[in-house]
């Protein structure tokens, strides 16, 4: 007969008094849920014609508990040893529950630094946690000035807002901190010396947004190029045009990030370069001829009565 088609056995008979013992022994059950313990092993591997061996093995099984109520002689000292009651056995260690998560874990010998850096707005963090374009001048010191004044307002005073943060959470902040400033400049807009400051802060933070050491390494290259180009040789037109270009060139970056188009951005566009410095040129030759130029001629109206 295929053993898969056999009738489950009876684990209340007493040929498997033995067996059920055994089970009540090792998993510390009581008879009723012994004997279901040792029927959910049937259903799981009984019908492959296999039966459980509380002694590690498998035997074919039995579907005629008669016979085991008769035994043969040679097998007495084995059945009776099966049927002694075996001591308790330890069970395994319960695992302890998962660390909580929201635990604050630090390293024991580390030190605060010697110099802290500024902590830049809000709103230019989450702006840049969703690597978004941000000005620089919340990096310049009017701009970390302004941050740390707005830490310094009473939170009781602020209004708070609900954002919605990575993952799907729910984040609540202070509103006034997550708008743009009304004092910010675009990159253009700032000294050279401005931009330069404002940078060495920006770096520091999208390193702590992680964006990665590759754009972390073409903005830092970025920078040293703008700064070691040859049209610092010509003063401030030149840093005005190598500001203009920086500002252009950013934003675009941004876009193009948001498109899955970004490119490496420390290689200098020498040609757009140029373009951007004729048409400052041209400007300024415009506005120096339109301040050269006299005022028309006052005409006066006689009147004849």
């Amino acid at each position: 007969m295929d053993p898969a088609q056999q009738r489950p056995p009876d684990f209340t008979q007493p040929g498997f008094a033995g067996l059920v013992e055994l089970t009540m022994a090792e998993e510390f059950l009581n008879r009723e849920e012994a004997i279901e313990l040792l029927n959910q092993h049937w259903a799981a591997r009984g019908a492959a014609g296999l039966q459980p061996d509380r002694g590690g093995g498998q035997r074919p099984p039995d579907n005629n508990p008669q016979e085991d109520c008769q035994p043969n002689e040679g097998d007495n000292a084995q059945r009776e040893q099966q049927n002694q009651p075996a001591g308790p056995r330890p069970r395994s260690p319960t695992p302890a529950p998962d660390a909580n998560k929201d635990l604050i874990t630090f390293d024991a010998t580390a030190r605060v630094a010697s110099t802290l850096a500024s902590r830049p707005a809000d709103y230019t963090i989450k702006r840049l946690s969703d690597k978004k374009h941000t000005p620089l001048w919340y990096f310049t010191r009017e701009g970390l000035q302004e941050a740390a004044r707005s830490v310094r307002r009473a939170d009781e005073n602020e209004t708070l807002a609900i954002t919605q943060a990575a993952e799907g959470n729910m984040t609540v902040r202070a509103a006034n901190s997550l708008t743009a400033s009304k004092n910010a400049k675009l990159d253009h807009c700032l000294t050279y010396a401005e931009y330069m400051f404002a940078k060495n802060h920006f770096l520091t933070a999208i390193e702590n947004a992680k964006w990665g050491n590759e754009a972390l390494d073409a903005f830092n290259w970025f920078f040293h190029n703008l700064d070691n180009h040859q049209l610092q040789e010509e003063g401030d037109h030149g840093e005005r045009a190598l500001l203009h270009y920086a500002s252009r060139v950013r934003l675009d970056w941004h876009d193009k990030l948001a498109l899955g188009k970004a490119y490496n951005i420390s290689i200098i566009n020498e040609e757009l370069l140029a373009k951007v410095a004729r048409k400052l040129n041209a400007h300024d030759v415009k506005n120096g001829l339109d301040q050269a130029r006299p005022p028309p001629p006052f005409s006066s109206l006689i009147l004849l009565t």
